[in-house]
C-alpha cells in the first residue's frame, strides 16, 4: 500500500487548514464543528456554476428542515438524487459538501437536493433517518413543482450519510418498492463493528482513528441496542430492498470492509451493485477534488452511475 502523492499533499494542505487541530479528545463539539467547517471552507472556494441554487425547507417530525437545491441546467424534470452528507452524524452541512453536490449535478445532469438533517448529539438516532425520510416524502408530492423528476431518483450520501442513504432506501422499500432507482454511496459506515481495514487502517497515520470512530457512534447512538437496529446496522437489514448501486470506496480507510461487506451482500441477495476501490486515498477523499484526481475521478464515475440508472 502507498498513498498517493497527491493524497499525501492534500494531508499536508489539511494540516495548515486546521491548525494541527486533529485531536478529537481535546476539543469541545463547537471547536471541533469549528475546526471541521473552517477546513472545509477552503476546498469549497471554487465550485461550478448552477443554473440555480434554490435554499428552503421541509415540515418535518421535529423541525423544519433546510434542504438545498442545485439546477445544473434550465431542463424542466430532470432525474433527482437526494443527498445526504457525511460528518459522523456530528458534523457537517450544506456547505461543506457544496463543491461535491455541485459537481455531481454537473457532471450527472441530475438536479442534487441536499438535506441538512439534524445533527448529534442534540439529536439522536434516528432523528435524522427520520427528516431525510420526510424530505423524501415531500419530493414525491412537491418535486415537480420545483423542476424535480420524483420518478427518477435516486439516494446518495458520503460516510455517515450513505450509512443513512441505505437506512432510508430500505425502509421507503418496504412500502413503496421501486420508488428509488439508485444508490450512490461514497465509503459508508454499514454496520461492521470490526474488519480487517480497521486493523490496518484504523490509526492517526490515516486520519481515521477508533477513539474518533466511538466518540461519533456515541454522540449518535442512544444505547447499545441502537447499534444492531437494522436502521444503523444496514447490513441486518433486508438487502433486497436495494436498486442497482455504485460503491465507492478508500483503499486507505478503515470502513473499507464495510463497501465489500455490502457489494458481496448484495451480489448474494441478486441485486445489481458496482464496487470501486479507489487506490492509495484516505477516508473523506472526494472532497479534495481540488488537489486530488481521483476525487473528480470518483464523481465523474458515480454521475455515470446515475446518468446510467436513471437516464
Amino acid at each position: 500500500m502507498t498513498l498517493d502523492p497527491q493524497m499525501i499533499a492534500v494531508m499536508e494542505k489539511r494540516a495548515t487548514l486546521t491548525g494541527g487541530a486533529s485531536d478529537l479528545t481535546g476539543l469541545t463539539l463547537d471547536e471541533i464543528r469549528t475546526v471541521y467547517n473552517t477546513e472545509r471552507a477552503w476546498w469549497n472556494e471554487i465550485a461550478p456554476e448552477m443554473h440555480e441554487v434554490l435554499n428552503t425547507f421541509v415540515a418535518g417530525p421535529v423541525r423544519e428542515i433546510p434542504i438545498r437545491i442545485y439546477k445544473p441546467t434550465h431542463l424542466t424534470q430532470t432525474p433527482t438524487l437526494l443527498y445526504l452528507h457525511g460528518g459522523g452524524w456530528v458534523v457537517g452541512n450544506l456547505d461543506t459538501h457544496d463543491r461535491v453536490m455541485r459537481l455531481l449535478a454537473e457532471l450527472s445532469g441530475a438536479c442534487v437536493v441536499g438535506v441538512d438533517y439534524a445533527l448529534s448529539p442534540e439529536y439522536r438516532f434516528p432523528v435524522a433517518i427520520n427528516e431525510a425520510q420526510a424530505v423524501l416524502d415531500w419530493l414525491k408530492i412537491q418535486g415537480p413543482n420545483h423542476g424535480l423528476d420524483s420518478s427518477r431518483l435516486a439516494i446518495g450520501g458520503d460516510s455517515a450519510g450513505a450509512n443513512m442513504a441505505v437506512s432510508v432506501t430500505q425502509l421507503c422499500h418496504q412500502k413503496n418498492p421501486g420508488l428509488i432507482q439508485c444508490l450512490l454511496l461514497y465509503y459508508g459506515a454499514y454496520g461492521l463493528t470490526d474488519s480487517a481495514a480497521w486493523q490496518k487502517y484504523g490509526n492517526a497515520d490515516f486520519e481515521f482513528t477508533r477513539e474518533e470512530k466511538e466518540f461519533y457512534l456515541a454522540s449518535y447512538l442512544s444505547t447499545k441496542e441502537d447499534r444492531n437496529d437494522p436502521r444503523f446496522n444496514v447490513l441486518g437489514g433486508d438487502i433486497s430492498l436495494l436498486p442497482s448501486a455504485f460503491i465507492a470506496a478508500a483503499e486507505c480507510d478503515p470502513l473499507q470492509d464495510d463497501s465489500t461487506a455490502l457489494y458481496e451482500a448484495m451480489q448474494k441477495a441478486g441485486r445489481s451493485a458496482t464496487l470501486k476501490i479507489y487506490p492509495g486515498v484516505l477516508h473523506s477523499f472526494i472532497h479534495y477534488s481540488r488537489m486530488l484526481d481521483q476525487a473528480t475521478e470518483a464523481l465523474r464515475d458515480g454521475a455515470d452511475a446515475l446518468k446510467a440508472a436513471l437516464g
